[in-house]
């Protein structure tokens, strides 16, 4: 079984050595995607040894959205591997990662990804990674269970996907920018071939908070990036049927009348005006899937 790994970057060049140390010996070629980064990561990546790395430098940042519909087109048109083996770039892969998702092909039929069992630094779950699994069985110390859950959706930190479901099912959309391209993609792939969460496949996320995603009570400073969020619902939103389609338009609505009432709530203003925008942006946002040809 061959693998590419492939990792997309922007602005966190200590971070990107962290991952790239990390990933180490466990493939032997690694994608890198740089999203017109600005601190030395240009510089360092061209310094990388290019019979191991291949860098693909963005001219403008398109976010990680855009970054990995890059990077999984490259690997279809230029790579002939079973598997590609995608992270952020604040993704710190153990040494027996990847040896842990693989150990398992073996064990199961056909199927449309692996993920692995996202830590904050400090061992706890990453709350913006728990993937969708069921059955749900979560405790303080992740999942426990005698069989793999099937999982529904999951994040772009550490999944193995089959070159074989990439040509099924397309490409990321690009345009969402971030936040949704991930879980969109995953659930169009669980929708068609079973999936599976890995437990004892494990790497840390290394993000500056273990905070989800969440407006109502977000106290940073990317309240901005709440906008791509909404916009990015509306549409898959519009793409449902029946009562599915109710329930994301009603939770959304649940959350406009909980930053718009909340008594706790910080930068009302300002969340309102994003999710305003996003949600009007969201009712003409159209974008398409693309398709790679076989290599």
């Amino acid at each position: 079984m061959s693998v590419v790994a492939l990792v997309v970057t922007y602005n966190r060049l200590n971070l990107l050595k962290e991952c790239l140390d990390g990933i180490g010996s466990q493939v032997v070629d690694t994608i890198v995607v740089d999203n017109a980064s600005t601190d030395g990561t240009k510089e360092y990546l061209d310094s990388l040894d290019k019979t191991c790395f291949k860098v693909i430098h963005l001219a403008k940042n398109t976010g990680g959205s855009g970054g990995f519909f890059t990077g999984i087109k490259f690997f279809m048109e230029n790579y002939k591997s079973d598997y590609l083996w995608l992270m952020d770039d604040d993704t710190i892969p153990k040494k027996d990662t990847l040896a842990k998702l693989l150990e398992v092909i073996p064990s199961i039929d056909e199927f449309g990804f692996l993920a692995s069992n996202v830590r904050f630094t400090d061992g706890t779950p990453a709350l913006m990674n728990i993937p969708v699994v069921d059955p749900l069985d979560w405790n303080e110390f992740g999942y426990k269970g005698e069989f793999l859950p099937v999982i529904k959706s999951a994040s772009f930190v550490s999944l193995l996907l089959p070159r074989t479901i990439i040509q099924r099912v397309g490409l990321p959309y690009k345009e969402f920018f971030i936040w949704g391209d991930d879980s969109e993609y995953t659930s169009r792939i669980s929708a068609t071939t079973t999936s599976y969460f890995v437990p004892e496949s494990l790497v840390i996320h290394k993000m500056s908070q273990n905070i989800g995603v969440d407006i109502v009570n977000d106290d940073t400073d990317r309240i901005s990036r709440y906008y791509y969020l909404f916009r990015n619902k509306v549409f898959l939103a519009r793409k449902k049927h029946g009562r599915s389609k109710v329930k994301t338009f009603a939770g959304m609505g649940l959350e406009v009348l909980q930053v718009g009432l909340g008594h706790k709530v910080t930068h009302r203003m300002s969340k309102l005006l994003v999710m305003t925008r996003g949600i009007i942006s969201g009712c003409f946002f159209n974008p398409k899937i693309s398709y790679v040809h076989k290599n």
